[in-house]
């Protein structure tokens, strides 16, 4: 600051001076002293170099802000968050790549859209009614609201903010105010609170509706804590009944198994025990009960208490014939309680439809309990076997399908088929024969399956067939080539100079790169060629019912073809790229793929070895 304030006293010295002597001259010379030129010349130089040296520091102090802005643009885009700023209207004015990617758009063309547009239903209501005072007050505020973006992305967000000017974004007066939003995907974290708040309670109905009786015991036998319908079963007020030990309860017949039982999930040894056991209620009657025990443990592992539920089963022992045909009904429900189970009475009605089959076919229970199951849930094409075999199972409680899992296809309410397998069970009520079946949808699984062989046949990167999938077709290429002597050819191709590319431009550009090539080679190639990415920049490419003249225009094809379509890189460069190719035949001769791997292998050194970029082909000795 010094020195510029002193080259500014200087500077108006200099051109006082310089106007007084030019009004004291004539128009064609100044009657200077040599020794007041030369001082004032070595004034100005002086002065001109200390304006140089500034300009070089301000110079320096530009760059400097540049990158420090380069820095931070860079950590605000790729943040692990997502950031946007909203104008007064909640249209969007600044977001970061983080949020552009979560919504699949790219960034600019979120610019100028309003954020409630991203919104559905109600949560876009909402938005929209709380913005405005959002935006003048948002200290200590959010918003949770699902985003919706393309091609069905959608997630949901915790929107928390403050206000700011857009001078960090934009070259615009401080004063516009903006809303500096962080964008947080709270999806993952809303799923588990949701499971844990269901979890909670439904083990608080089932502890305080009193449906089974319930009961925390510790090691030692005494209670922690137990519900009411516990002592209902038992018959103690809840007082007295905090007076007596596990034990005591325990109809004498009973302790050793219970003792022995509890003792071993007491101390660890197992996870829990469930056994039929009676207890002595206080007035001397027996309770018949069904009793499961799980216990919960210490971080260090040791058992805190035993979680205990009894089901009195009294009643049920007393009614045993009932019992019979109910457990008959249940053991065949409860088989799978996942899936979707139907029964179905002898004309062929549904007389139970339970949740899962709600959930998978989309019909309620009150819409189809009493219809006839094959006339809205069998595609026609099964209806006249359905016919032909419901007479017989009607009478005698068999048929083909009973007793046995068959993949079939099932129709939704909505009229879509799905596949299904179907387990069919046949039970007598009342002397009369029901069918009893458990259907699972395989859509998910068939997914799987064929997602599993999909990963496992196919380079993750470029979506080409790996290199275990390409030497698997290879053998079985060579095998037809034996049987039908069909010409068939393979290419060898490497990338040139890759590594340089990768030195140069980055592996996430060297990656593009191959993403790239494999793209101009399915386009070159034809649908019955394979091509398989063998490893790093070497791919090879499968060729049946071609021979070598057909091989060689392909590979000058697929070569011509990458050197005249470089790759786009930043900043509107191109990334050259070419290719080296070596061509071989399959031969009789050929005992495995491996020789002919080989024999392309060397065609494709000779190729590298001779200038690149080039085809070169290989024939046996």
């Amino acid at each position: 600051m010094g020195v510029k304030m002193d080259a500014d006293q200087r500077q108006r010295s200099l051109r006082e001076r310089a106007e007084a002597l030019l009004n004291r001259s004539d128009q064609t010379s100044l009657d200077l002293p040599p020794t007041e030129v030369r001082r004032l010349v070595h004034d100005l130089s002086v002065y001109q170099i200390e304006l140089e040296l500034q300009n070089e520091d301000l110079r320096s102090a530009q760059h400097q802000l540049e990158r420090i802005r380069d820095r931070y643009a860079k950590l605000y885009h790729h943040a692990p968050i997502g950031y946007l700023s909203l104008d007064v209207n909640g249209v969007i004015c600044q977001v970061n790549q983080t949020l552009a990617d979560q919504l699949g758009w790219e960034g600019p063309d979120l610019i100028n859209q309003a954020l409630a547009d991203f919104m559905e239903g109600t949560e876009r209501d909402i938005f929209l009614s709380r913005f405005r005072a959002f935006f003048n007050s948002p200290e200590g505020k959010s918003i949770d609201a699902t985003l919706h973006g393309k091609k069905g992305r959608q997630f949901l967000a915790r929107l928390t903010g403050r206000r700011e000017s857009d001078a960090f974004f934009q070259e615009q007066s401080p004063s516009s105010l903006k809303l500096l939003m962080v964008v947080n995907d709270i999806s993952a974290q809303k799923t588990m609170e949701d499971a844990l708040r269901e979890s909670e309670e439904q083990f608080r109905s089932y502890y305080e509706l009193g449906l089974i009786g319930m009961a925390i015991i510790a090691p030692d036998k005494h209670w922690v804590q137990f519900n009411d319908r516990l002592c209902e079963i038992l018959g103690y007020p809840r007082q007295e009944l905090t007076t007596k030990t596990w034990d005591e309860l325990t109809h004498p017949d009973d302790l050793e198994e219970n003792t022995e039982k509890f003792e071993r999930a007491a101390s660890g040894e197992a996870e829990g025990y469930s056994m039929h056991k009676r207890y002595i209620r206080r007035d001397g009657g027996i309770v018949h009960a069904l009793v499961s025990a799980k216990n919960v443990r210490h971080a260090d592992g040791s058992v805190r208490y035993l979680m205990t539920m009894v089901q009195d089963i009294t009643e049920r022992q007393q009614a045993e014939e009932v019992l019979r045909e109910r457990e008959a009904i249940l053991r065949s429900i409860t088989d799978s309680a996942q899936d979707a189970i139907v029964m179905m009475d002898p004309e062929g009605r549904v007389s139970f439809w339970n949740p899962a089959a709600e959930s998978i076919f989309g019909y309620r229970r009150e819409e189809v309990l009493g219809q006839t199951l094959h006339q809205f849930l069998a595609p026609e094409r099964y209806h006249g076997t359905y016919r032909k075999a419901l007479p017989e199972f009607s009478r005698a409680g068999c048929g083909n399908a009973i007793g046995k899992t068959l993949d079939m296809h099932a129709r939704r309410k909505d009229g879509t088929e799905i596949a299904v397998a179907i387990s069919l069970s046949a039970v007598r009520i009342q002397n009369q024969w029901h069918a009893v079946g458990i259907l699972r949808d395989e859509t998910e699984r068939q997914a799987r399956e064929q997602e599993l062989k999909r990963l496992a046949t196919t380079d993750h990167l470029t979506g080409l067939a790996n290199r275990r999938h390409f030497l698997g077709q290879m053998a079985l290429e060579l095998d037809r080539f034996k049987r039908y002597a069909k010409p068939t050819a393979l290419l060898m191709l490497d990338l040139d100079h890759f590594k340089q590319v990768n030195d140069t431009y980055g592996h996430a550009a060297g990656d593009a790169v191959l993403q790239h090539f494999a793209s101009i080679t399915l386009k070159v190639l034809r649908r019955t060629d394979l091509v398989g990415r063998l490893g790093g920049e070497e791919f090879a490419a499968l060729l049946p019912d071609t021979d070598l003249d057909g091989a060689l225009h392909l590979a000058e094809r697929l070569r011509w073809a990458l050197a005249n379509l470089p790759m786009p890189a930043e900043e509107g460069t191109k990334i050259a790229l070419t290719v080296s190719i070596g061509v071989t035949l399959f031969l009789p001769a050929d005992l495995d793929a491996n020789v002919i791997l080989i024999r392309a292998d060397q065609a494709l050194y000779r190729a590298k070895q001779t200038g690149r970029n080039r085809v070169e082909v290989e024939t046996p000795a």
